[in-house]
């Protein structure tokens, strides 16, 4: 009687597993990419994206992944998502630039949902060879990056595209602490310390001090939750969720000590001044806001005095109001809150994670733009990816509660 052949199965698990090596490949390649073109980071974090969904939905004949993504949309984290999308969609009623609003708005509710499709499809063990790729493709970028600042240096005719003086630092100071995290997970130590001495030597090359400032910050923050890890969360949830909630109140309380520290015909002066006077002049609008998308058109048309502050503090509040401060700030709290079910050893790099791209958010550094987002959308991804990948001696936990 001839022997059964090899099941049905294997070859859809194979396949699977090239998918998924591939898309990582692409993660992996994308800090690469963004210095060799513009739109290189913005077209390899999806394209990753969508071979790891279809390497699950290969593996998992279509089932497992949409109730894996249903539990992910009802936690909490995902309800306050939604609803600050639904805000800002809402928004566009009375924004006055509907047209380019509505176009930011669709491109970012099709990041998110990316996004939450590729956490929702992640297997529930990561490969250790996958998670590596990741933190080779970033250390290749900065080396890259640092030799042509070096060369730069040495010859003064080399031009250096616009990319590794602007945006370069800004992916290096949020990447590093997923690398760095999964790197000292593994007991790697000496490669953890590797990929941030690169990552410093290059923002310090370039002077990109704001991204300098942010590394920092992040680092203290993941010395501390080492030391304490909730200390680390209470400073965490004050630095941010503090901020967020009571800046209408800053432009008043920091005005008198910015202009004794720095003069009164200092610029973070006049800043705070028109924040000032937007507060006063419309507080009912704190509320509602202005509209989504709307805070540097109105400034080029003139409706906002164009000394205005920069950053997530003040546009958040004017475009969005009250509603969805609320929303933004529920879905903080439960990033806090995550690092706490996490693995320990993981816990530090989330919260200096969290640290670093929302000062670099509230220096006016970057903007709701699709290649931040896309930043936002990869480091989640890597930092799921990491969870998963860690060693277990008990059954993995249902992703639906990481955020509940």
């Amino acid at each position: 009687m001839p022997l059964q052949s090899t099941p049905s199965a294997q070859p859809a698990a194979s396949a699977a597993r090239l998918l998924r090596r591939v898309g990582f490949f692409a993660l992996a390649a994308a800090p690469l990419l963004s210095m060799a073109s513009r739109r290189g980071f913005v077209i390899a974090v999806p394209f990753g994206a969508i071979l790891l969904i279809l390497a699950t939905l290969i593996e998992s004949e279509n089932k497992e992944p949409w109730q894996s993504l249903s539990r992910l949309v009802l936690s909490l984290c995902g309800i306050a998502g939604l609803f600050v999308l639904i805000w800002a969609g809402l928004s566009l009623v009375w924004t006055p630039f509907k047209s380019e609003a509505i176009a930011r708005w669709a491109n970012l509710v099709g990041l998110v949902a990316l996004v939450m499709a590729t956490v929702a499809s992640l297997p529930l063990h990561s490969r250790a060879n996958n998670l590596h790729l990741l933190t080779i493709g970033l250390a290749g970028a900065l080396v890259l990056a640092n030799a042509l600042l070096l060369w730069g240096a040495l010859d003064p005719d080399l031009v250096v595209d616009q990319i590794v003086t602007e945006r370069l630092p800004l992916f290096a100071c949020v990447l590093v602490f997923p690398c760095f995290g999964w790197l000292v997970s593994r007991q790697r130590l000496g490669g953890a310390a590797m990929v941030l001495a690169i990552t410093g030597s290059f923002i310090i090359l370039q002077e990109a001090y704001a991204a300098l400032f942010s590394l920092t910050l992040g680092l203290a923050v993941y010395a501390l939750s080492v030391w304490r890890v909730t200390w680390g969360r209470w400073v965490s949830g004050i630095m941010t969720i503090g901020l967020l909630v009571l800046a209408p109140v800053l432009p008043f309380l920091l005005r008198p000590v910015t202009k004794w520290a720095f003069g009164a015909t200092d610029l973070n002066v006049d800043a705070l001044r028109a924040w000032g006077r937007l507060v006063q002049r419309e507080p009912l609008r704190l509320i509602t806001g202005h509209g989504f998308d709307v805070t540097a058109r109105a400034k080029a048309a003139g409706l906002i005095e164009p000394m205005a502050p920069r950053g997530l503090l003040f546009e958040l509040w004017y475009e969005l109001g009250l509603l969805g401060v609320i929303g933004v700030a529920v879905v903080l709290m439960m990033i806090i809150r995550a690092s706490t079910k996490s693995s320990p050893v993981l816990a530090p790099g989330i919260l200096a994670t969290l640290l670093a791209s929302f000062s670099l958010t509230v220096l006016g550094q970057v903007a709701l733009q699709g290649w931040w987002v896309t930043l936002i959308g990869l480091v989640v991804i890597m930092w799921f990816a990491i969870e998963q990948g860690q060693y277990r001696t008990t059954r993995p936990r249902s992703i639906s509660t990481t955020f509940r």
